[in-house]
C-alpha cells in the first residue's frame, strides 16, 4: 500500500461507477418492458456489480478516512471533492481562529450550557 495520497480519490470512483449502476437499472427496466431485443439478465447481473462496486468504493473510502485520522498524518477526507488536510494546515488554522480560552480566566457568564452541566 502506497502512501502518496491519490489525485482521484476511491469515493469519486466508487460516484461514477454508480452512475454506470443507473444506467444498467434503466436498460435492465427497458429490457423488462420489451423496449429490447436482448434478455434482461445481463443487463441486471451488470446493475448488481457496479451498485455493490459502488457501495465498496465507498466504504473503503471511509476506511482510508478514519485510518488517516487515526495516524496522525494527513488527514483523507471521505468527500471525494475535499482536498487532502495537512496537520500543520489545521494547526496552523486553529492557533489563527480558533484560539483556545483559559477556563480559569472566563467569567461566569461566559460558560457554556455543557461547562455547567459537568
Amino acid at each position: 500500500m502506497r502512501d502518496t495520497p491519490r489525485s482521484t480519490s476511491v469515493a469519486f470512483t466508487g460516484y461514477l461507477i454508480l452512475l454506470l449502476g443507473f444506467l444498467f437499472l434503466g436498460l435492465f427496466v427497458m429490457a423488462l418492458a420489451g423496449g429490447v431485443d436482448a434478455p434482461a439478465w445481463p443487463f441486471g447481473v451488470a446493475m448488481a456489480v457496479f451498485l455493490i462496486t459502488s457501495v465498496a468504493c465507498f466504504r473503503h473510502q471511509s476506511e482510508l478516512s478514519r485510518r488517516s485520522r487515526i495516524s496522525g498524518g494527513d488527514i483523507v477526507s471521505a468527500d471525494p471533492l475535499t482536498p487532502l488536510l495537512r496537520r500543520t494546515d489545521i494547526e496552523r488554522y486553529e492557533q489563527t481562529y480558533r484560539p483556545r480560552a483559559d477556563v480559569s480566566t472566563m467569567h461566569r457568564t461566559e460558560w457554556t450550557a455543557s461547562d455547567r452541566a459537568a
